[in-house]
């Protein structure tokens, strides 16, 4: 085999696109039948798909193929393969299903363009981007380091600084005049 298949979701991923695609076919009675079209879940932002839990599940297994797929198919050197440790950097769990969803809608459409736009643009870009966030780090070398910026977050989150913070945007910082900038 020259190629390996795309990996197609679990079937709660794929009824979940599907009912996204009868939203978008804009049949109004379907549409109807559906409820509140905000609380449908978007596998492409997984804090959409919560409930039922399986749904979750299913989006983040389906994630692991896709990254061993493009791992597989698109890389050929080993600095630029997608870390097995993927599911401990948000910045990539965060990306990883909008750029399934997209190859898989690009692989449906009746025209050539949207996969070579998949291509051309959207890998690219999200390895472009996973390079910069993970720079030079071990993770690139299969040996995963923690956040390295988790002193400076947790520096960022402490109560003293969530309530200076406060102060500067209400302005009412202690021995200073209210309204008063500077």
């Amino acid at each position: 085999m020259i190629l390996n298949p795309f990996p197609p979701p679990g079937a709660l991923v794929q009824e979940a696109l599907n009912v996204l695609a009868v939203v978008r076919s804009g049949d109004a009675e379907l549409i109807a039948e559906l409820g509140d079209l905000q609380a449908l879940p978007r596998p492409w932002d997984p804090d959409t798909c919560t409930e039922p839990v399986l749904l979750g599940q299913q989006l983040w297994a389906w994630c692991e193929q896709v990254v061993t797929w493009i791992n597989h198919e698109y890389m050929w050197r080993p600095a630029g393969m997608i870390p097995s440790c993927w599911p401990a950097h948000p910045h990539l769990a965060r990306e990883l299903p909008p750029l399934a969803c997209q190859y898989l809608a690009a692989q449906d459409a009746l025209d050539p363009a949207p996969l070579e736009e998949w291509h051309r643009y959207t890998l690219p870009c999200f390895l472009d981007r996973a390079g910069g966030r993970l720079g030079e780090s071990s993770c690139r070398d299969g040996r995963h380091i923690d956040w390295p910026a988790a002193s400076r977050y947790a520096a960022h989150t402490s109560p003293e600084a969530l309530t200076w913070r406060q102060q500067q945007i209400s302005g009412t910082i202690p021995g200073r005049p209210a309204g008063r900038r500077g």
